[in-house]
């Protein structure tokens, strides 16, 4: 009786975050085009995620799911492609520059943010593949508004401070972490580290507490509704998958990168970011080929600090109404071979 028990418990608990997974919206990425980047054979994955702030009185989710892109709408700040190796046993993370200064089939040259302003994800993710030569399986758009319900559900997340001690950040406090970009010492660089450092204390603390609370694991599943948006090849038996994966690892596993560039410089105007394309080319055929870790034994890598040495100064939190925290950090990679171009 207690064995049937747990068994109907167990499949009620199954359904349930099942139908939270069917709750998650699709779109159609339309990835396929002639001329694509060869794909490695096997079952490793290429995921582009795409961190978007939504523009007054447009709808990302309507506008992703009918198709009728309307340019201009939104902006991405954040664009990492995820590689989970072919063994799922190591991931790399690779984050790349919103100013990086490349090619846009059919635009001519901008910034790579401008891409997913032009085209939606469709056009962002042909210009990484024409750019760095890396094959995308899949696309998730994160809505960066529904990213503070996620730290809500996990009661926080915890952010080590350079005097030992450690901050716990949640709602707005820490959306403005993640998005803050004008105070910090060097911009869109000491971004990107305070992003991957907070998406990795996310990743932590969401698989430590989902491995001994299932409730938590379905509340974070319901938050993904709000969250994210997958295109429609990305099917539940696939996510349920990763998802077993993740928790069964941990997020030790996780390599967090910055794609390889020679700094800034000044074109027509702009402050842009000189993506370094043939050394970033050859990063991601390391890594689509499951090889990284070789590969990073004889070349330079920009790599982010274990969670040990990754501080980030909280040196002062400026509360006003419903917004929370402007920080100022140091960077915690250090940017020495970051020269700045003039």
């Amino acid at each position: 009786m207690l064995a049937l028990a747990l068994l109907v418990g167990v499949g009620g608990w199954v359904w349930v975050l099942n139908s939270r997974l069917g709750d998650i919206p699709r779109f159609d990425a339309e990835l396929d085009r002639p001329g694509r980047p060869e794909r490695v054979e096997g079952s490793a994955l290429n995921v582009l995620l795409v961190g978007v702030d939504a523009g007054p009185g447009h709808d990302l989710r309507e506008q992703l799911q009918t198709g009728d892109w309307v340019e201009g709408s939104f902006r991405s700040d954040t664009m990492m492609v995820w590689h989970l190796s072919e063994d799922r046993d190591s991931s790399q993370v690779v984050s790349l520059p919103r100013d990086a200064w490349v090619e846009i089939p059919g635009r001519g040259r901008a910034k790579l943010n401008a891409a997913f302003s032009f085209g939606g994800p469709r056009l962002l993710a042909h210009t990484l593949e024409e750019t760095a030569g890396v094959f995308v399986d899949h696309v998730v758009v994160v809505d960066f508004e529904g990213f503070a319900e996620v730290t809500e559900t996990l009661g926080g997340v915890e952010v080590p401070m350079a005097d030992g001690t450690t901050s716990r950040l949640e709602g707005a406090e820490a959306l403005a972490y993640v998005r803050d970009r004008k105070s910090l010492p060097e911009g869109d660089f000491d971004r990107i580290d305070r992003q991957q450092h907070f998406l990795r204390a996310v990743l932590e603390q969401a698989v430590s507490g989902s491995r001994t609370n299932p409730l938590r694991l379905t509340g974070l599943v319901g938050d993904l509704a709000e969250l994210v948006v997958l295109d429609s090849e990305f099917d539940q038996g696939l996510i349920r998958s990763l998802a077993m994966t993740i928790t069964r690892k941990g997020a030790g596993e996780f390599t967090w990168l910055t794609a390889p560039h020679h700094g800034t410089a000044t074109i027509d105007g702009q402050s842009v970011v000189e993506l370094d394309v043939r050394a970033t080319r050859a990063l991601f055929q390391a890594i689509a080929r499951d090889d990284f870790e070789r590969y990073r034994r004889t070349h330079d890598v920009d790599l982010l600090p274990p969670p040990t040495e990754s501080i980030d100064p909280l040196d002062e939190v400026i509360r006003s109404g419903a917004v929370a925290a402007c920080v100022t950090q140091e960077s915690s990679k250090g940017h020495a071979h970051r020269p700045t171009v003039r």
